[in-house]
């Protein structure tokens, strides 16, 4: 094979490979070679470390750099300061880790999850989207006023949101006449209200005072307002909390006033 060297078309007629660069230094095995058309590749130690692709693409740790992506990097990786204050890094578990300043802010973590203000799972529960706070504040704006600031879907179908007018925010679940049927007018509210326990109490974890329903007894009654099982713990035994969402409760209420007024008006009539 010719090798042309000259101030015009500078080294040409040679290809080379990753053990042999067509372009290399005092290290023969170190240097630039050409694999295939349009395609300059990068060797170290008579292995191909990185590469140009036809398209322009850059690939590092891979001969095979993905299409539409202009820097594709295999392994362990990091893009920062090269200090340790700003970076962005990807190790061998498989965990995407974001620094500022030298401390790690945020993570990715092998199943996908979004750590922001921690580097493990917040109890275990495995949330897609984790924010430990530690006193600080969380933040969702809108540049305008009538939107929705968040909204939550189940299979693409709108389940709840919530959003603001300007001066303030509602949080709203779906109630939208064409989701139901079967619509019927309610009955024996009050009997219902009577069977309730509101309840005063103090909480475990600081001693401060409330006022409610204790989860598993307001669920016998109204099981709309309550989410989980009483006693319920996960694969580990770790407890799994019940919820109330008494919100719920308002359609009952509003009617056991409705029936109330009604019998108060029989006696008045009487």
């Amino acid at each position: 094979m010719t090798v042309t060297i000259n101030g015009t078309t500078g080294i040409a007629g040679t290809n080379g490979s990753a053990g042999t660069p067509a372009v290399q230094g005092e290290d023969t095995n170190t240097g630039i070679f050409f694999p295939a058309a349009d395609t300059i590749a990068f060797a170290e130690g008579g292995a191909e470390v990185a590469r140009f692709d036809s398209s322009g693409n850059l690939g590092i740790g891979t001969t095979s750099p993905t299409a539409g992506y202009r820097l594709d990097v295999r392994g362990q990786a990091q893009i920062g300061d090269g200090g340790g204050n700003a970076d962005i890094n990807f190790n061998a578990s498989n965990i995407g880790r974001f620094l500022i300043a030298g401390t790690e802010r945020a993570r990715i973590d092998s199943s996908g999850n979004l750590m922001v203000g921690t580097t493990s799972d917040i109890g275990g529960l495995g949330g897609r989207v984790q924010i430990a706070s530690g006193g600080s504040r969380g933040i969702v704006q809108s540049t305008n006023a009538n939107v929705r600031m968040q909204e939550y879907l189940v299979s693409s179908s709108t389940v709840g949101f919530i959003s603001n007018n300007g001066t303030a925010t509602t949080y709203a679940t779906s109630s939208d006449y064409r989701l139901k049927e079967n619509v019927a007018p309610m009955q024996n509210a009050l009997d219902t209200v009577a069977r309730l326990n509101p309840v005063t109490y103090t909480w475990k974890a600081d001693g401060s005072a409330g006022q409610g329903f204790i989860a598993h007894e307001l669920q016998a009654v109204v099981p709309d307002c309550v989410t989980g099982e009483k006693d319920a713990v996960d694969a580990e035994g770790n407890p799994q909390y019940q919820g109330v969402d008494t919100s719920f409760l308002v359609a009952t209420l509003v009617k056991a006033i409705q029936e109330l007024t009604a019998r108060v008006a029989q006696l008045e009539a009487q």
